[in-house]
């Protein structure tokens, strides 16, 4: 027969050693959420991380490969849904920008004769989309003069030249001013907000042979931002 004490050894033993099962268990959760979290946290499930997820997962007898594959979805989710957003806050740059030009025209002279919206999908988009943002039209005595306008609105250039067209874009605004034999104008806001620019410029298609303009180039080009915009239907000058 065991002595006593011996007896109460082991039952102190039984009781530790289900305490500390009971406590490492959420330890082990701890550390598999851990795993997810860091790996959620950079946005990459790199081979090793892979690995990590499922000897972690092993050890707490869950499924490995199903946790791989949710963690798999929410990161593709989550990194379309910043594309998504960053998309979203570019048009809106461009179309604050385009309603503070189009505020610009006095209505009593001008009339907007088109508003192109930059609309697509797989590839596809409107002839529209190619063609200069806005086209207007100035009205005298019962007369129209039609011109055209891109709107472009740049951050503070961090070096000397300002790109205010992407590739192939002036050729298409010359081709389509030659086309419809009218002016187009680049109209160029650089700082502040889209809605209001620290600095402003409108750029003569017919002048401009390069996407990009070095800022000393720019000078002759500048126009007051608190000024409306006036055009000359004689010289088909916009200013």
């Amino acid at each position: 027969m065991l002595p006593i004490s011996l007896i109460v050894l082991g039952g102190i033993l039984l009781v530790s050693g289900i305490l500390l099962l009971i406590k490492l268990k959420p330890e082990r959760n701890e550390s598999l959420t851990q795993v997810i979290a860091a790996v959620k946290a950079d946005g990459i499930l790199t081979p090793k991380e892979e690995k990590l997820v499922r000897e972690v997962a092993q050890t707490e007898g869950k499924d490995g490969d199903l946790i791989v594959a949710l963690i798999r979805e929410e990161l593709e989710a989550s990194e379309e849904d910043s594309e998504t957003e960053l998309i979203d806050v570019n048009a809106k740059a461009g179309y604050d920008f385009e309603k503070f030009v189009v505020r610009k025209f006095d209505k009593k002279y001008f009339d907007i004769r088109n508003w192109a919206g930059d609309k697509f999908v797989e590839g596809r988009f409107a002839d529209t989309t190619t063609q200069p943002d806005i086209q207007l039209s100035l009205t005298l005595r019962g007369d129209s003069y039609p011109f055209a306008v891109e709107c472009k609105w740049r951050s503070e250039p961090s070096g000397d030249f300002v790109r205010f067209a992407n590739d192939g874009q002036l050729e298409r605004y010359k081709a389509f001013a030659k086309q419809e034999n009218y002016p187009v104008f680049i109209v160029l806001g650089i700082g502040g907000k889209p809605a209001d620019p620290a600095e402003l410029y409108i750029l003569p298609v017919h002048e401009l042979n390069k996407p990009v303009l070095h800022k000393a180039g720019l000078a002759k080009y500048r126009k007051k931002v608190d000024s409306d915009f006036f055009y000359d239907q004689k010289s088909q000058e916009l200013s």
